[in-house]
């Protein structure tokens, strides 16, 4: 009896079998290593989500310190974990499904061991590059470029906890004509000094900082490198099977421009990170729990990339479409999803109109696109959305899109895509992008033996960054795996149905990665030298290319195995696929074959830039520059070039207040000293050039002389070593160095 009993409880679910539904009454993503590998995979974004939800309010109020953020976001972090662990699915829709049996019963994930082995293989990869990273690490303390901006904007934020800077004009005995507290990456804005810079980089940063000072603050950039390679290899499996996971990933890690942006304080890094964790979780939620929590924390991930980047506005404008796809769809996970990324936008732009204000001025002219763009895809949106959710009209579009010639749209998009790619490659013949005159390139063109012409970008040159960076094979690939994905997502929305559950997973990584990789290869919106241009090549265009490539590889692994290859042809072909993607970005990164434009002229480069560092001694020569201010100082900068590299190093690091006078006259600067000396402080001047100071009848002395390698500043060619550059501070106050007191 209880045999029979037995068999009438199996005989149904034996039968469900038949059809591809394995475990009556449990979700078909309940696989271990699926989930480990979903739970694993999204972890780092959730901890920086939770950072910045946490960190934004307490900065805004002046009280960003260590306890605080500890008590608000540890938990938030432990329960963003928790409840996001239930519905996370263990497979997803894989390259090579064709009908819904074959999905349900196989997906993504493969055996259950593709996951563990792709759980293991990314999590190798990612923290092979950490180690890496903190070997080779680059942290720039002097501001140069917008790095060591970042990281100076973090240092004061670690100290202070607020934001302005207080401009301190009660030291220099009040405001004085030709003194200004302007220097690169900061402004004096209402009687205070605010940044020109998003501040949700340096609020991590001062997690570092907080941990262990200058050194743990150069730490935390390798530490976003390797969350964002864990990052977009998770994203990689959950499209192409876990199994591909790794090769995501050591593609990624494999490119000069990811290894060049997790070496020093560059944001871009840290918005990839935001952004395709967002991503991530965005795909899990279309998964059989279809989770709203999983499509509320993904918009908010991908909506707080615009506090660590104003400009990944503009990237999220394609999520207004998908929104309006799920509206019509009737998915529970449209007004989640929208509420997470307008969050998160949000808090972005209300903390740099609050913190950052004059960045946001700078970009108003951009936001101002954006806006307009934005309500194009609203109006474009909405009329979908009607069409979709009014069943008489859905009946009617769908009769007239089957028809001829509307029916050939998939084709005709995927068409447009191989277009736009071949445009772009022959651009440089047709166009040469110009805009307002530029000393600096001149200077490069001069250097690099160019015709002279300041006003060139060379935006027409975006795609051959591209083949630099990432190669040949991996950009046909990513571009033949967008044309294609194109198509079937533009199909399922012709038809309004998806078998295989392919374009629901792909649709939104697809507007967001097609988008961006237009954008950016339109207009890079950046100073042209390189590698500092590739940086904007890191957000959205080279990861999402990798994982499109990857993509294509595991469709054409799927079919050749459908075919009847055997096992170790697959895996002969699929070692092939990687080799081909991975060798000529690893040409360009080790410098192999090289020969680098040196200021001295071209030289064999004898390795590639990821063996060589940037900025060492760095750290010494700030700390030697701050003992060697008398305590009770008050630092004037007399020109540009040392005011620009060291005002707010001084500020910050030495927390000495510092001003700018460069360009002032000799009885302007008089006035300053005097001004300095009767509130009872020790005015002290500083200058690039001794002979800065002979004007005011001082004794100078040198505080700081160092020769290190910075970046390279190409414009033809990618850069395979590094340039030679020198620091030199000269030091007086008022009655030469005798009129120091002793600490000097």
């Amino acid at each position: 009896m209880y045999r029979a009993g037995l068999m009438r409880l199996t005989a149904p679910r034996l039968s469900l079998q038949r059809f591809g539904i394995s475990r009556l009454g449990l979700h078909r993503g309940e696989d271990p290593g699926g989930k480990a590998f979903a739970a694993v995979t999204i972890l780092p974004t959730l901890l920086l989500v939770a950072w910045l939800v946490a960190g934004l309010p307490l900065l805004v109020a002046g009280r960003f310190l260590p306890v605080p953020m500890v008590l608000i976001s540890v938990p938030v972090a432990v329960g963003l974990v928790m409840l996001t662990r239930r519905y996370l699915p263990g497979r997803w829709p894989g390259p090579g499904d064709s009908d819904p049996v074959n999905r349900a019963g196989r997906g993504a994930g493969g055996p259950g061991w593709h996951a563990w082995l792709g759980l293991a293989g990314t999590v190798v990869v990612a923290v092979g590059f950490a180690v890496w990273q903190f070997q080779q690490n680059s942290p720039q303390f002097i501001v140069s470029r917008d790095p060591g901006a970042y990281f100076q904007l973090g240092y004061w934020i670690a100290e202070h906890g607020s934001l302005p800077i207080p401009p301190l004009l009660g030291a220099f005995g009040g405001s004085h004509p030709g003194l200004t507290l302007s220097s690169l990456g900061f402004a004096g804005n209402a009687g205070a000094v605010a940044p020109r810079l998003a501040p949700g980089l340096p609020m991590v940063l001062a997690a570092g900082l907080w941990i262990h000072s200058l050194p743990g603050g150069a730490a935390v950039s390798p530490l976003l490198g390797a969350f964002a390679v864990l990052t977009v290899g998770g994203l990689t499996g959950r499209l192409a099977g876990p199994h591909w996971a790794p090769a995501g990933a050591f593609l990624l890690a494999l490119t000069l421009p990811e290894m060049y942006t997790s070496r020093s304080a560059f944001p871009q890094i840290f918005a990839q990170v935001l952004l395709f964790g967002g991503l991530c979780m965005v795909v899990d939620s279309l998964g059989p729990r279809q989770s709203r929590l999983l499509a509320a924390l993904g918009g908010l991930a991908m909506g707080l990339t615009v506090l660590v980047q104003v400009g990944s506005l503009g990237v999220l404008l394609p999520t207004i479409v998908f929104i309006g796809a799920l509206l019509a769809a009737r998915k529970p996970q449209a007004f989640p999803l929208y509420g997470g990324l307008l969050v998160g936008a949000g808090c972005g732009l209300a903390g740099g109109f609050l913190l950052a204000e004059p960045m946001m001025s700078a970009v108003a002219p951009q936001l101002g696109l954006a806006g307009l763009a934005a309500a194009g895809f609203v109006l474009v949106t909405l009329a979908g959305a009607a069409v979709g959710l009014a069943d008489p009209l859905r009946r009617r579009a769908v009769r007239v899109l089957a028809a001829p010639p509307l029916r050939w749209l998939p084709e005709a998009g995927a068409v447009i895509v191989a277009v736009a790619a071949a445009g772009l490659f022959i651009r440089p013949y047709l166009q040469t992008v110009r805009d307002g005159a530029s000393t600096y390139v001149a200077a490069l063109q001069r250097l690099s033996e160019l015709p002279v012409d300041p006003r060139r970008l060379y935006a027409e040159d975006s795609l051959y960054w591209v083949i630099w960076y990432l190669g040949t094979p991996a950009l046909l690939l990513g571009v033949a795996g967008l044309a294609m994905l194109t198509r079937r997502c533009m199909q399922a929305l012709i038809t309004w149905r998806d078998p295989t559950g392919t374009a629901g997973a792909w649709a939104m990584p697809l507007m967001i990665i097609g988008w961006g990789t237009a954008t950016v290869l339109w207009r890079p919106d950046t100073v042209p030298d390189q590698p500092w241009a590739s940086r904007q090549l890191v957000p959205v265009l080279l990861p999402g290319l990798i994982v499109a490539a990857v993509w294509v590889s595991a469709w054409m692994a799927v079919r050749a195995r459908e075919r009847g290859a055997g096992t170790i042809a697959v895996a002969a072909a699929v070692a092939c696929f990687v080799a081909a993607l991975a060798v000529p970005s690893a040409v360009t990164t080790l410098g192999i074959g090289r020969r680098q434009a040196t200021p001295s002229g071209p030289a064999p480069a004898t390795s590639g830039l990821a063996f060589q560092r940037t900025g060492t001694g760095e750290e010494i020569a700030v700390r030697m520059l701050c003992g060697a201010i008398p305590a009770r100082a008050s630092v004037v900068f007399l020109d540009s070039t040392a005011a620009s590299e060291f005002t707010q190093v001084v500020r910050g690091v030495c927390g000495v207040p510092a001003a700018v006078a460069a360009g002032a006259t000799q009885a302007q600067v008089d006035e300053m000293t005097g001004g300095i000396t009767r509130v009872g402080r020790y005015p002290v001047l500083l200058a690039t050039n001794q002979a800065e100071l002979t004007p005011y009848q001082l004794q100078p002395r040198k505080v700081l002389d160092l020769t290190t390698a910075q970046d390279a500043h190409l414009l033809t060619q990618p850069p395979a070593s590094t340039w030679p550059v020198r620091y030199v501070l000269w030091m007086s106050g008022p009655g030469g160095t005798a009129s120091l007191p002793s600490d000097a």
